[in-house]
């Protein structure tokens, strides 16, 4: 909080110095010699309004004040990063330094938790590392707790693992990424969410639609793209987080970052462990929470020794095993129900670019993937391993200040080799699947003062389709007024399922596992409206956001449960479209005390046997409160989150003739006390221990016909009480 009153005393003082209440500045190019050059066309703004300008050929700009305090001045070019600034002769400067890397750069004096931009084209949410700590936040599943625009729940009530939702649809549409780089893929879509520690996240930014062609083509409902914590100089150099909760869960993340010298590198580890047999639901004899162990780790290094050049390489890798099902202490059980899921995870992935010129660039993206699976449900057992290669390479260039185009090609080479045997009409082993496509793109953005067009299209060619897949798309902004946005998005995608590792969760039943004949891409059209107003009531800042969005598919793999006894996958024969309506309403109360509400609505329908339904275990409403507090004095931070999950339809099943779930409410909280370079929080999850009954229906006799762990549309787990502790050295 000091250092943001400081900007903005000398930002107010700079005001003075200019009769027209205008600020005055240079954006300069700072080399690694110390020489200053004045950089032409840099983008000068104030963060969440529509003022802006652009600085001329010596680097000079002029803007007009802000219209209240605190804000934030923002400055973004393409290919450059922030360096420094001061305030010289009346002038506010902003120094930069030449970035590789093709994204936006902004520079900012005060930022947030939760960020939306009126400037983007891109409809983007981006949650900071203090959104991320307002929750225990283990893994990246659970940093939405506090946010509704991705629903999390469990997947069932045997792995202990959750899944996540967005604009009405299951989280295999969301295109999920690290640094734009495809992180959670194929056999990773079930389990891949628990295997990125919240505490290695600086960043995630959520964009809802289509978004850009540039990014991939994978990318129907949405985008979450993961910023790990970089080599960079205000990055701390040590950073310990300790977490256990009351059930007995451990967990230990450690990031290490070398931020001096020609190569800079971060190594992110993780630990977590939990080795307890817990049943809450009065005896139905099966473990709530799966026994786990865990080992993660993640190096990167970074070259910073060419001012024109940058290179990048990670190393990723993941080892996980759980355990879970009946339990068997003290019981004789001859033939237990056992769960056990081997998961083993390496990822390499590289960055390459060159600042050609102040308006032109190149960069390139490389990602290796190895990934083995094993899993075990009762008599349900599935093996799989998937090989991946992906490459990326964009050209961009910016020909004046108001156009801009991207281009380049892209590579995405899959093997799969699976194996099932169990509940399943036809069992295949070591069966293979080799998906190869190869892509084009171009993507073109105009800028003036009110108006922002994003717009492009990709070439897809499918080798088993033999097929070229065309997903063209748009993005419109228009700014009314300085404080306002409208935005209107319309685009297509497609994507290659691996149906069955991505619904792991139905395993864990005795349904019989029915494939459809020639599985084919699905492909959809996403169209959206959001409204975004940043507005001052009573001397506070609020913002509210409004967003309409529809998801049509032309084809879809739909997931039958309709049948109790049956799980069938087969091309979509007649609708399917989701349709959503939310509300998000952010106001600073008073100081310090921060109050977010939003409501989302969902109708999602899809044709099954001929019926349209909606869809099976999906909330038709959620709601969401959360209230945060800081004191004065930056010591103590008080989150409060309430979450209500309004209804889901429930498939046939044995327990129960209703056909819909139970709203709820779900509350949540957690207080940190910072003191020096450390934390201690201690929160709670589920404070009022509402679960659902009969999470399991006929525990009693697991490998009858009758027996399922995946009709989940509540917790599973009752209250969970939890601390940790953070420690940092700069």
């Amino acid at each position: 909080m000091r250092k943001i009153k400081t900007i903005a005393i000398i930002l107010i003082a700079s005001f003075s110095l200019n009769a027209q209440n205008q600020i005055v500045g240079k954006v300069l190019e700072l080399s690694n010699d110390g020489k200053v050059t004045p950089i032409f066309g840099a983008n000068v703004y104030w963060e969440e309004t529509s003022v802006g300008t652009t600085t001329d050929i010596d680097g000079n700009y002029v803007i007009n004040q802000a219209e209240s305090f605190p804000a934030t001045l923002s400055v973004s070019y393409v290919g450059y990063t922030f360096d420094s600034k001061e305030v010289l002769d009346g002038k506010y400067i902003f120094y930069l330094k030449s970035l590789v890397e093709l994204e936006e750069v902004q520079i900012e004096g005060k930022q947030n938790t939760t960020k939306i931009s009126i400037i983007e084209p891109l409809n983007i949410q981006t949650l900071s590392t203090g959104e991320i700590q307002k929750a225990a936040c283990c893994n990246l599943s659970e940093c939405f707790e506090t946010n509704n625009t991705v629903d999390v729940s469990y997947s069932n009530a045997i792995s202990g693992l959750k899944r996540i939702e967005m604009l009405g649809l299951d989280g295999n549409y969301i295109q999920i990424t690290s640094e734009l780089i495809p992180l959670i893929r194929g056999l990773q879509r079930s389990y891949g969410l628990n295997y990125i520690p919240g505490s290695w996240i600086e960043s995630i930014q959520i964009i809802k639609g289509s978004g850009s062609v540039v990014n991939g083509y994978e990318s129907l409902t949405g985008q979450i793209n993961v910023e790990y914590f970089k080599p960079e100089e205000d990055v701390d150099k040590f950073k310990l987080n300790i977490y256990a909760n009351n059930s007995g869960k451990l967990e230990n993340n450690l990031i290490l970052t070398k931020k001096k010298g020609d190569w800079r590198s971060n190594l992110f580890t993780h630990v977590s462990y939990f080795d307890r047999e817990i049943d809450h639901h009065g005896g139905d004899n099966f473990i709530d929470m799966p026994k786990y162990t865990q080992f993660g780790f993640l190096n990167r290094w970074k070259y910073y020794g060419f001012e024109k050049y940058k290179f990048q390489i990670n190393l990723r890798a993941t080892i996980e095993n759980r355990e879970s099902g009946q339990i068997t202490n003290n019981i004789n059980l001859p033939d237990p129900y056992l769960v056990n899921i081997d998961n083993k995870i390496l990822q390499l992935y590289t960055k390459l670019g060159k600042v050609i010129d102040s308006s032109k660039s190149v960069g390139s993206q490389t990602s290796f993937t190895l990934h083995d699976q094993a899993a075990k449900f009762g008599n349900n057992i599935y093996t799989g391993t998937q090989e991946s290669f992906s490459f990326n390479i964009i050209v961009q260039d910016q020909l004046n200040q108001k156009n801009l185009i991207k281009y380049g090609s892209s590579y995405f080479a899959d093997r799969f080799v699976e194996s099932f045997n169990g509940n399943i009409e036809n069992p295949f082993n070591l069966k293979k699947r080799v998906d190869l496509v190869t892509g084009l793109f171009s993507e073109y953005q105009y800028t003036n003062e009110k108006v922002n067009i994003l717009s492009g299209i990709r070439a897809d060619y499918y080798n088993v389709q033999d097929k070229i897949y065309y997903s063209p798309r748009i993005n419109i902004k228009y700014n009314p007024s300085d404080r306002t946005a409208i935005r209107i998005s319309s685009g297509k995608a497609f994507r290659v399922s691996s149906f069955l590792a991505e619904n792991m969760q139905y395993l864990a039943s005795s349904r019989q596992v029915i494939i459809g004949d020639n599985i084919k891409p699905e492909v959809g059209w996403n169209n959206g409206l959001n409204f975004s107003y940043c507005f001052y009531f009573l001397n506070q800042e609020g913002t509210l956001n409004i967003d309409l969005y529809r998801t049509v598919f032309e084809n879809q793999i739909v997931v039958d449960i309709e049948n109790k006894n049956e799980l069938v996958f087969a091309n979509l024969n007649g609708n399917s479209f989701a349709n959503v309506m939310q509300i998000d309403l952010d106001y600073t109360v008073i100081s310090n005390l921060n109050l977010r509400l939003s409501y989302k609505k969902n109708n999602s329908v899809s044709t099954f046997d001929d019926i349209d339904k909606q869809l099976p275990l999906q909330p038709e409403e959620r709601a969401l409160i959360n209230l945060s507090y800081k004191t004065n004095s930056d010591k103590w931070d008080f989150d409060v989150t309430a979450n209500y999950i309004g209804k889901s339809r429930i498939p046939d099943n044995i327990v129960t003739s209703d056909n819909f779930s139970s709203a709820f409410i779900l509350l949540n909280s957690q207080v940190t006390y910072k003191w020096s370079n450390s934390d201690i929080y201690i929160g709670a999850e589920n404070i009022t221990n509402y679960t659902q009954s009969n999470p399991i229906i006929d525990p009693n006799n697991p490998f009858g016909q009758d027996f399922d762990a995946s009709l989940i549309w509540g917790p599973v787990m009752g209250t969970n009480i939890y601390m940790g502790f953070r420690y940092n050295i700069n």
